[in-house]
């Protein structure tokens, strides 16, 4: 299931950037990360929504997604991706809520995310009919597009490939104040590492990212990467 759920995020990740739309991910390779992490990845990204990726088990059949039992835009969010999963040929079990004994949401993942989250389940992969629509990257691929469109309705952006822009890198900025934060990624929800010292730096690649306007600069250094709004070409 695992190299399954993989391949529907990424095609999922890939078609979502392909539109312009920024995506953080609990992993893009191989490994296991406790859902307390993922649930941390995801609130420190500081996300719009999240999109848990899964596939069932348990000798059921068709699709099914959770979200947060007050609706909202979690509901949606279902709806949306439930639709574009039925036009790729998958039946649905329903979007559904479920909670536990005191009353919230069951599953941690819906519970503890700051933003609307669900959970998404493709197909039972212990039910060999059920699997075959999902039994080649190509049709695992269609699933993560399908899951990209249905994200792209709910967050109400246009899906429409965006051109691709280029930068000049390298390049030379200068630091002037002191209080501008070296980040492990392109965006304000990665990890702080430490302030920069002023002066001046080469830049060798720049990306689009939350909490700058003119994109993030990664240090030739290869210490991490700074906002560019706070810096100025020489």
């Amino acid at each position: 299931e695992k190299d399954v759920n993989l391949t529907m995020a990424l095609a999922c990740k890939e078609y979502l950037e392909s539109r312009g739309i920024i995506v953080g991910m609990s992993r893009i390779k191989d490994e296991n990360d406790t859902l307390n992490e993922e649930i941390r990845e995801c609130n420190a990204f500081n996300a719009d929504i999240a999109v848990d990726i899964h596939n069932n088990a348990g000798g059921g059949d068709g699709f099914e997604a959770y979200y947060h039992f007050k609706g909202g835009i979690g509901k949606t969010l279902a709806k949306n991706i439930e639709a574009e999963i039925i036009k790729i040929g998958q039946n649905s079990r329903g979007c559904k809520t479920r909670v536990n004994s005191r009353g919230s949401d069951y599953y941690g993942f819906i519970r503890e995310t700051n933003c609307p989250a669900i959970i998404v389940e493709g197909v039972f992969v212990d039910n060999a009919n059920d699997v075959k629509i999902a039994d080649t990257v190509e049709e695992q691929r269609a699933f993560g597009e399908a899951y990209a469109r249905g994200i792209i309705k709910t967050l109400l952006v246009e899906d429409k490939p965006v051109e691709e822009k280029k930068d000049d890198a390298p390049f030379l900025v200068r630091v002037k104040i002191t209080d501008l934060n070296i980040r492990t990624g392109a965006g304000d929800g990665y990890t702080r590492i430490k302030y920069i010292e002023p002066g001046a730096y080469t830049i060798v690649e720049v990306k689009e990212g939350k909490g700058s306007v003119k994109g993030w600069g990664r240090l030739k250094s290869g210490a991490g990467w700074i906002s560019l709004d706070f810096v100025e070409r020489i």
